[in-house]
């Protein structure tokens, strides 16, 4: 079985980590189109528009990673005539009321063998399977530890996407009740924040799109309790997976947030952050999810 993973946009770097996942396991290749890669992700190797063909001529299934609906014709290749399987995984699908663009619609991707989701939210009618964003995290021990003065952080790409207001509305509320260190890290090399990021005592992600990303598990692999809302169309359309999940969210009103994470400064962060490097491990790892796209291949290629 050949699979080859097409992504005309992989900005945060998702799609080579689910290519890293499973390379190891299945004669698969990815391809990605023109991108900025401000992440400092491993690049792919070039290939010819001609080789790309070559390769998708002779795989058993495709496999579109990203917002862009499947056509005969996707990153000018020829893709036509072969099961495709589609991941949404961001802005363009995500509807306008939980932070998105909502420029397709789910019937716009109905040519795809099998439809599925990088985050909860985005499981709407049809993307009824969640793939969670993969990362490496079992190579990565715990490295969290209670600070005496806790350290709040956060790492925005962007201001307004991650709603960093939110996050020092609530910062500005819990300084007049806490001895606590806030830092905001940006405009720096990515390489860097990952460094940094390792010193926070809880970790906040992201307010304005209804679900954690990749900032928010690349903190979970060393242990550090995260906080980032989470919508409750997630809830919803998780179908339950996301009983045991540890990040903190809440209503998003600042005076219940500032509670919350008072309350989670004065409590268990041992125990938070056990849980968090587990729910990584169980739920993100390149081992569990690799697992899980290989029995999704299979069953494609049994259909075959």
């Amino acid at each position: 079985m050949k699979i080859t993973i097409l992504s005309e946009l992989d900005y945060a770097g998702s799609g080579r980590k689910l290519y890293e996942a499973l390379k190891d396991g299945l004669d698969i290749q990815m391809f990605a189109g023109r991108y900025h890669n401000p992440f400092s992700h491993p690049e792919l190797p070039h290939k010819t528009k001609r080789e790309i063909q070559k390769r998708v001529n002779e795989s058993d299934i495709i496999h579109l990673k990203g917002d862009f609906p499947p056509k005969d014709v996707y990153m000018g290749i020829a893709i036509r005539d072969k099961p495709i399987i589609v991941s949404v995984s961001g802005s363009h699908f995500r509807k306008k009321a939980y932070g998105g663009y909502g420029k397709y619609t789910t019937d716009q991707y109905d040519r795809a063998t099998v439809k599925t989701a990088f985050t909860p939210d985005l499981m709407y009618t049809g993307f009824d399977i969640w793939t969670p964003h993969p990362i490496d995290s079992k190579k990565r021990p715990i490295t969290w530890k209670r600070a005496t003065h806790p350290v709040l952080m956060h790492t925005p790409s962007n201001r307004d996407r991650k709603d960093t207001a939110f996050f020092e509305a609530v910062s500005e509320k819990l300084h007049k009740r806490l001895k606590i260190e806030t830092i905001i890290l940006e405009n720096m090399p990515f390489k860097r924040i990952q460094e940094y990021r390792k010193e926070a005592t809880i970790f906040f992600d992201q307010f304005k799109v209804g679900f954690y990303g990749n900032s928010a598990i690349e903190a979970m692999q060393y242990g550090i309790p995260v906080a980032s809302w989470i919508s409750p169309l997630a809830f919803d359309q998780s179908q339950g997976q996301l009983e045991q999940c540890p990040v903190l969210t809440t209503v998003k009103k600042v005076d219940l947030w500032a509670e919350m994470i008072e309350k989670a400064i004065d409590g268990d962060l041992e125990t938070l952050s056990l849980r968090t490097k587990q729910w990584c491990d169980n739920i993100h790892s390149y081992q569990t999810v690799s697992k899980q796209w290989q029995k999704i291949y299979n069953a494609v290629s049994m259909e075959i």
